[in-house]
């Protein structure tokens, strides 16, 4: 993920479950963390930049300061692997869907899961995508090639 002023790219090592944020004018690392257990399988930026959401194989779903590198937070109401994460544009929640077949929603004034949205029949999500007034998500799921909006 790039953040708003092109500047920082945050990436996620899956071996690791590290978050690196890298400045590519200077070419160095701007922040090296351990996040998850596991390995972490997807990265967004808040919409101001202040905030990295993070997504991994262990089920958490991670939201950390850009500035500090410290994660404030962490959700850990997935069963299975998360493997995508997106912020609202407003950046005051956090949408993930896992492999546990749910896609969740997450506060981050109050810190709680809000809503939980899951399919009629077992599916396992891998992809997200929310339209620019954030009232529609759409989720992609993995065997079935279907998706729910």
């Amino acid at each position: 993920s790039v953040n708003k002023t092109g500047e920082w790219l945050a990436f996620g090592s899956e071996k690791l479950g590290q978050l690196f944020v890298w400045e590519w004018q200077s070419e160095t690392y701007v922040m090296k963390q351990q996040g998850h257990s596991h390995g972490m399988n997807s990265i967004d930026y808040s919409p101001n930049g202040s905030q990295i959401v993070t997504g991994g194989s262990d089920g958490k779903v991670k939201v950390w300061n850009g500035t500090t590198g410290f994660c404030f937070i962490t959700f850990v109401d997935h069963a299975a692997s998360v493997e995508a994460v997106k912020f609202l544009k407003s950046g005051n929640a956090v949408v993930s869907a896992s492999l546990d077949g749910s896609v969740r929603a997450f506060d981050l004034l109050r810190y709680r899961n809000f809503r939980t949205l899951v399919t009629p029949k077992p599916t396992q999500f891998m992809s997200l995508a929310i339209d620019p007034s954030d009232e529609i998500v759409c989720a992609g799921t993995q065997d079935t090639f279907e998706i729910f909006v």
